[in-house]
């Protein structure tokens, strides 16, 4: 494994977690707004949420990135 493979995974794996704690953190504070019928912070939870996903889509593509260059990598081995 290169260097930067290595650091894509590394990256990889943090944008997957903080996009989680974010999707959660989002969902909590979206349902809090919504038992104290406080608008503004629903949509704040919302937002949030939506962020997570998108980290930890972004974490996808990084991991799928370092693969593909791994296996580009293996090929010219050969």
């Amino acid at each position: 494994m290169t260097d930067k493979e290595a650091k894509l995974r590394d990256k990889s794996v943090t944008d997957k977690v903080k996009g989680k704690i974010n999707e959660a953190v989002g969902k909590t504070r979206s349902a809090l707004g919504d038992m104290t019928d406080n608008g503004s912070e629903h949509v704040k939870g919302k937002y949030q949420e939506m962020k997570g996903k998108v980290q930890q889509k972004k974490g996808e593509v990084e991991e799928d990135l370092a693969d593909d260059l791994s296996v580009s990598r293996d090929r010219d081995d050969d």
